[in-house]
C-alpha cells in the first residue's frame, strides 16, 4: 500500500523538478539586457584604459626600452660602417 501511494507522489515531485525555473527565476528579457549594455561597456572601457595606462607606465619605467634603443643604435652604426667600408 505504501508503494502504491509513494509512486504517484514521486512522479509528481519529479515532474515539478523537471518543469524548469519558476517565472520569477526566469532570465531577464532582451530589452532589459540592452538597456544596461552602455553602462557595462563604459565600465569595461574605463577598466581597460586604466590597465593599458598602467602597463605603458610600467614599460616606460623599466630598462627594456633603453636597452633596446641602445642595441638598435649599435646594430645600425655597425651596418653603416660595413656599408662605408664595402662601398667606399
Amino acid at each position: 500500500m505504501r508503494l502504491f501511494l509513494s509512486l504517484p507522489l514521486l512522479g509528481l515531485v519529479l515532474f515539478m523538478a523537471l518543469e524548469g525555473p519558476a517565472p520569477a527565476q526566469a532570465a531577464p528579457d532582451f530589452t532589459s539586457t540592452l538597456e544596461g549594455l552602455p553602462a557595462k561597456l563604459k565600465e569595461f572601457g574605463s577598466i581597460l584604459e586604466d590597465k593599458a595606462l598602467a602597463a605603458i607606465e610600467h614599460i616606460k619605467q623599466s630598462e627594456l626600452p633603453a636597452k633596446t634603443r641602445n642595441w638598435f643604435s649599435d646594430a645600425f652604426s655597425k651596418v653603416q660602417e660595413k656599408f662605408k667600408a664595402t662601398f667606399s
